[in-house]
């Protein structure tokens, strides 16, 4: 950090911070191709992760992100860490960082994928992210109309794992999974009961192929009819108590570890 790329903002009506505030809205992350980060972890994983950081905004001196190549230094007042900020209590030091970019062709060479089909919630896809990368699962694709990954919410959700595992949006393309279809077994998770449900096997007990692409739906509707004719496996995790269903992230991070003990 030098007198060049060091600057100071008190004004609330900041140009530079109104271009921050916008990045809380999907839109202009997706026109402008950058993200916005809060506090120390995620900036870490971030750095760890090879992303690229344009700006870092702090109240207080700091010195582990202070030598960062081609940055600009904001220090700001707290009411201006306050407007930028997506949560309540504004943490001592945020950035704004280049969005990764990956390419279908990297995620073919996995073995192991996840696809999740029309996931809203953003706690949810966090958690699933965080648990995909604890049981070192490949990649991550998001079918259908699923919540933007590089919100904040799911950033802080996933704990700043989401640097750690590639994540591409391939809207209703289902053209993708028939494709991966010839490399991969397609298994479907699905619930104890309805059409499927009836060919589902306990996910405790079934062998898993090598490579695979693990679909799971949202919890309200479940999969598309799409992606469950083209599963090769069903599966599905018994419970008691007529407990019909888990939380999705919770039932995620269950299948995640039962596959990940069967090497």
């Amino acid at each position: 950090m030098s007198e060049n790329n060091f600057f100071e903002i008190t004004s609330l009506s900041n140009d530079t911070v109104k271009d921050v505030v916008k990045l809380q809205q999907k839109k202009y992350r997706k026109e402008s191709g950058l993200i916005f980060l809060e506090g120390e972890k995620s900036l870490k994983e971030a750095i760890f992760g090879g992303i690229k950081l344009k700006s870092i905004f702090f109240i207080k001196d700091f010195s582990e992100f202070k030598n960062i190549k081609n940055v600009a230094y904001y220090k700001v007042s707290t009411k201006v860490m306050e407007k930028i900020s997506t949560t309540k209590s504004a943490t001592n030091i945020a950035a704004v960082a280049y969005a990764p970019i990956y390419n279908l062709d990297d995620v073919f060479n996995k073995d192991k994928l996840i696809l999740l089909d029309n996931i809203k919630d953003a706690g949810n896809l966090g958690t699933i992210i965080r648990c995909a990368c604890a049981f070192k699962l490949g990649a991550i694709l998001l079918f259908g109309q699923c919540v933007d990954e590089f919100s904040s919410k799911v950033i802080r959700s996933s704990a700043g794992n989401i640097f750690k595992i590639p994540i591409i949006h391939i809207g209703n393309d289902i053209s993708v999974m028939q494709k991966l279809k010839k490399t991969h077994k397609i298994i479907s998770t699905v619930a104890p009961f309805g059409e499927f449900g009836k060919k589902a096997q306990d996910c405790q007990i079934i062998k898993y192929p090598k490579k695979y692409v693990l679909t799971l739906g949202s919890e309200a509707n479940g999969l598309c009819n799409e992606i469950l004719k083209l599963s090769d496996l069903f599966v599905t995790l018994k419970t008691e108590n007529n407990v019909e269903s888990l939380n999705l992230a919770v039932f995620a991070g269950i299948i995640f570890y039962i596959i990940n003990s069967k090497k």
